[in-house]
């Protein structure tokens, strides 16, 4: 039975599209590696296809790791699941990873309008807001999965309450933000996003603060060192190896 929690006080280690050590991106395979060595946080992005299956696949075509072509909004099941990613692995539908890997977190990352409402569906029948968190580069996403989920629905920061927060933090503003965490790159738009500053400030106003994606072994001691909470990386064997060294691998 898995664990309620999905923020513990454990340092949240990611697989993000279930890492590349053992397996292509996205695969089955990839995800159940990064399980079987440790990994109970995993990332992966969502499309809809034209029938209406949410594909757990980061790309919004099939171009670049599989040997077919085309993009997944034009495409039924059955055509996508005749992609190999390297030639060999299936796509797998999110539904896949959600049975194969029952004692797994996922971080979900809504790629386009089309897989939000089959998302929250997806959500409700199988009883899974303690399992998962909704991430988007749309904040109009980010609201109406809040909406629509109720107030126990996790979900990281949109886009404009990162800007907003960044923000603030110049101003030490407290704030009540309705995120679960913040899921932060390096630098966007030319800014600083992971200073040891607004780390502190989201910590202080109760966001876990989550760094992707870092594959550089410099910057994820740099990142732990500056206090993140978590780290998703594709380099998953790094960043487990660098965590035991530092008693944070649990």
């Amino acid at each position: 039975m898995i664990n309620s929690n999905f923020l513990n006080n454990n340092f949240l280690a990611f697989a993000h599209r279930g890492g590349n050590d053992f397996g292509p991106e996205n695969s089955l395979k990839s995800f159940m590696c990064a399980y079987e060595i440790g990994y109970k946080y995993l990332e992966t992005d969502v499309h809809l296809s034209k029938d209406g299956y949410l594909v757990a696949f980061h790309d919004e075509s099939l171009d670049r790791v599989t040997n077919k072509s085309g993009l997944i909004k034009d495409l039924n099941l059955t055509d996508i699941k005749k992609a190999k990613i390297n030639n060999i692995e299936e796509i797998p539908l999110l539904i896949d990873l959600l049975e194969n890997l029952p004692d797994c977190f996922f971080n979900i990352d809504c790629k386009s309008d089309d897989t939000v409402v089959p998302l929250i569906n997806l959500i409700k029948k199988y009883s899974l807001l303690d399992r998962v968190c909704i991430g988007s580069f749309s904040q109009k996403r980010i609201n109406f999965i809040r909406k629509s989920l109720g107030p126990n629905v996790k979900t990281s920061m949109g886009p404009n309450e990162i800007l907003f927060a960044k923000i603030l933090s110049n101003l030490s503003v407290v704030r009540n933000f309705k995120s679960t965490y913040a899921s932060l790159p390096m630098r966007r738009y030319g800014v600083n996003l992971l200073n040891e500053k607004y780390i502190n400030f989201l910590k202080s106003n109760n966001q876990k603060v989550i760094a992707w994606t870092i594959n550089d072994e410099s910057e994820m001691r740099l990142l732990i060192k500056r206090g993140v909470d978590g780290i998703m990386t594709d380099k998953i064997l790094l960043l487990k190896n660098i965590l035991i060294e530092e008693n944070k691998w649990k």
